[in-house]
């Protein structure tokens, strides 16, 4: 009996400089597993990113601006030590590569703690706050702990520059269906106990669950992928730092993929407080999160068959214009009510597939455009997802200054508040007109990356 199975990885060819990632296609397994932490990820963005805000405002009655600060908080801890995780991960020498070693102690400690994030304490106002924003940290350094060394991947186990879109592409998807889950199902799974703490509860519990089951699937489905083992930095941290980000590609980069994932993090943030209050319906939460997943899903291989015509930096800069768009029709739901909020949300999430797929996609061209041989593909990864993590949570605190510009009043649980005229039109501009006008501004810096297929300027 002759069984069939997917091609074994190369091995890396050996250079002057050390091993070259392998240039033959990968097995689509290999991109699939590889995808699949991206569920993890993205649940730890999106659910805290759409939840936390109002949990901590409406459930646990902490203040706007000290909510803002709790969310916040993290992402600078997070900042300042991720680039050590990436040094870290660099120069890890295991036989299971320099990534995954990192990648599994991540899934060990993430979905614990998330779902002591929203275990509810017996606690209210500044209390809950300190409860909350300390579980956070932890929380976030170890999503770092698996998303730095998970983001350097790409960059080093294959050296075609379409393929690395590729790997971008089932990363998207995965996204995805991350957003689908907390941004769809976690709503729902909070809506089901009658108690708003318990439902809190119930949806932190299955939410870690899922975050554990990508995590380790990811790191178990990638053991096929080429191990390849570059020379590493040995400079400081500073040092380190300094050429990361003076890297001539990566520094235009950066911070174009700041101003987009604050965009995404000011709308993510808005959608339950103006489904609630403008559309006076917060099971819309759910339904206009679909009407933006599905298609930012389903979209994703379109957005690299289009990197593939127009390259990269152009395909980027078309997602930001549609997502502005998009935006700009939120903003309408007042006259439209729901057809308009609906096809808006699609052109969000059309836009947003692509100002999710192609950034990472030319983070991974970075990575692998050393010009010594010598690869810090842990440290750019360790600044660019924390920056990412950190420019989601300025989102977020963009939308709570908004809200406490405007009036918005808090609540605990079982309160309800009617909200002023101005406190609603803060809310609607702070959700839509403002991620609107953050992501045109991604077009700055994409105007001056020049990194092509052939690893020419042009």
């Amino acid at each position: 009996m002759t069984a069939t199975s997917e091609p074994a990885p190369e091995s890396p060819v050996e250079t002057a400089e050390g091993p070259r990632p392998r240039s033959g296609p990968l097995p689509r397994s290999v991109h699939a597993w590889y995808g699949s932490g991206a569920v993890a990820t993205g649940i730890f963005n999106t659910v805290p990113g759409l939840l936390l805000l109002i949990y901590l405002t409406d459930t646990l009655a902490v203040s706007p601006l000290v909510a803002g600060a709790v969310v916040l908080l993290p992402k600078l801890v997070d900042l300042a030590i991720s680039p050590y995780i990436g040094v870290w991960s660099d120069r890890t020498r295991s036989s299971w590569g320099p990534r995954r070693p990192w990648m599994l102690a991540g899934a060990l400690t993430l979905p614990l703690l998330f779902a002591a994030m929203f275990a509810g304490p017996p606690l209210q106002g500044n209390g809950a706050a300190a409860y909350v924003a300390g579980v956070f940290v932890l929380a976030a350094l170890a999503s770092s702990v698996f998303q730095v060394p998970h983001a350097a991947m790409p960059g080093e186990i294959t050296s075609d520059y379409h393929e690395r879109s590729t790997f971008t592409a089932w990363r998207t998807v995965f996204v995805g269906l991350a957003l689908m889950l907390g941004g769809a199902l976690a709503p729902v799974l909070k809506d089901i106990p009658a108690d708003e703490v318990t439902g809190y509860r119930l949806m932190g519990l299955v939410m870690g669950v899922v975050v554990l089951a990508s995590m380790l699937g990811s790191v178990i489905g990638t053991r096929g992928a080429p191990r390849t083992v570059f020379p590493h930095r040995t400079e400081g941290m500073v040092v380190q730092l300094r050429t990361a980000l003076t890297h001539r590609y990566f520094r235009v980069l950066f911070p174009a993929n700041l101003l987009m994932a604050v965009a995404s993090g000011t709308m993510v943030a808005g959608v339950p407080y103006v489904t609630a209050n403008v559309m006076g319906e917060p099971a819309y939460t759910s339904i206009l999160m679909v009407c933006v997943l599905v298609p930012l899903m389903a979209t994703a291989p379109l957005w690299r068959r289009i990197s593939v015509r127009v390259d990269k930096r152009r395909a980027a800069a078309y997602s930001a214009l549609v997502f502005s768009l998009g935006g700009l029709g939120l903003l309408c739901i007042p006259l439209g009510g729901v057809p308009i909020a609906v096809v808006s949300s699609v052109l969000v999430g059309i836009g947003l597939s692509g100002s999710m797929l192609l950034p990472w996609s030319m983070l991974a061209d970075c990575l692998a455009a050393s010009e010594d041989g010598r690869r810090q593909g842990g440290v750019l990864s360790g600044v660019w997802t924390a920056g990412e993590a950190l420019a989601q949570s300025v989102g977020t605190g963009l939308l709570s200054l908004s809200l406490a510009l405007s009036g918005y009043v808090e609540s605990g649980a079982g309160e309800v508040v009617v909200q002023s005229d101005e406190a609603l039109r803060g809310m609607l501009i702070g959700s839509t007109l403002v991620p609107a006008a953050v992501m045109l501004l991604c077009l700055v810096p994409l105007a001056f990356y020049r990194l092509t297929a052939d690893g020419v300027e042009k």
